[in-house]
């Protein structure tokens, strides 16, 4: 395919456009200047007419129906698992290359599960429906995957330290809530979560499976085996909430089959595309609101791990904007791929 042919103006379509994913992706489509001729900004019948801001101006919001995804050539799925089951083989059927941002499609073999710079490779054959792995899969691998080209990684051991925003715009907007209710003395209400997340740590509110673990959890285990291509990997997850607004943290603990050293390990990350080291013995180690709105997925705290076999283990921490990389970014990156590819 022609550099040309990759600039032609493409019929985009966010789905799912009005809520925090499909906010960034239209801000995004527009800042990496995509070849976006004309773009259709989706969502459900409530929020039909509404606008949103699009390239310095405002876009109607358009209801999800046969009529407007008709002539789509990219549909960006930011929507629930139940919508793009439904909407995704439509799209494909109507001529669109899709990209899913749900849990949908992300086990099914016939479906890639694609973060561009580990895997990006199985785009080349510009696949019709490609889905989006889970934000915190995305951040985890982003540090685990160059270590595993250069170490040959054998298990991961994850702590997950999740912002409300994997839990959507109505979640953001709760905590902020919660912050203004406790300031001003009112009792602080909880609708999104069980609980208040303000001042609070808790367990993923994710369900919970017959072995005690939960959907996210489990995702994270799931996902990396297939992302790496390593069905045997050892992976224990936990996966936490925390009261932040937009960025992931997951700490992680890494075992290899080479003996690595921390030095080594700084060398590969350093040089890892979408990764940015942050040494702390030269300043302060990686935090949310240093991720926050950034493309790069930070990683610092790079060690030994003295609870791995000796001189085979790593401990690290590693943070990414889970609206961006762990979401609207890494889909469009995915778009901007399928257009090229061939």
């Amino acid at each position: 395919m022609t550099g040309a042919t990759a600039k032609r103006p493409r019929t985009v379509a966010v789905i799912g456009a009005t809520g925090a994913v499909g906010r960034e992706a239209l801000d995004r489509l527009h800042s990496r200047a995509f070849p976006v001729g004309e773009l259709r900004a989706i969502a459900s019948q409530r929020s039909a007419g509404g606008t949103l801001r699009f390239a310095g101006g405002q876009v109607t919001v358009q209801a999800l129906d046969d009529r407007t995804i008709q002539g789509v050539d990219v549909a960006i799925l930011a929507a629930d698992a139940a919508t793009s089951r439904e909407w995704a083989p439509r799209l494909v059927a109507a001529g669109a290359v899709v990209v899913d941002n749900s849990s949908a499609f992300r086990m099914d073999p016939k479906v890639p599960l694609v973060v561009p710079e580990i895997n990006g490779d199985e785009l080349v054959c510009r696949p019709s429906l490609v889905a989006n792995p889970n934000c915190t899969t995305i951040i985890s691998l982003m540090a685990a995957a160059p270590l595993h080209r250069a170490f040959g990684l054998r298990r991961i051991t994850a702590c997950s330290y999740q912002a409300v925003s994997g839990a959507g715009l109505p979640a953001m907007q709760e905590l902020e809530g919660q912050a203004k209710q406790w300031a001003t003395g009112q009792p602080v209400e909880a609708k999104v979560f069980r609980r208040p997340t303000l001042f609070n740590v808790f367990p993923h509110d994710s369900p919970l499976l017959p072995d005690g673990s939960n959907e996210e959890e489990t995702k994270l285990v799931n996902e990396s085996r297939r992302i790496l291509g390593l069905n045997e990997l050892r992976v224990s997850v936990t996966c936490v909430r925390v009261p932040v607004r937009r960025a992931h943290a997951v700490a992680l603990h890494l075992e290899f089959e080479r003996p690595v050293e921390p030095d080594a390990a700084r060398q590969v990350l350093a040089k890892a595309d979408g990764v940015r080291l942050v040494d702390e013995r030269a300043g302060a180690p990686a935090d949310p609101l240093m991720a926050a709105e950034g493309d790069a997925v930070l990683v610092s705290r790079v060690r030994r791990d003295h609870g791995a076999t000796e001189g085979h283990g790593l401990a690290l921490w590693t943070v990414g904007d889970q609206l961006l990389k762990g979401a609207a970014l890494n889909a469009i990156q995915i778009a901007e791929r399928l257009i090229t590819a061939g």
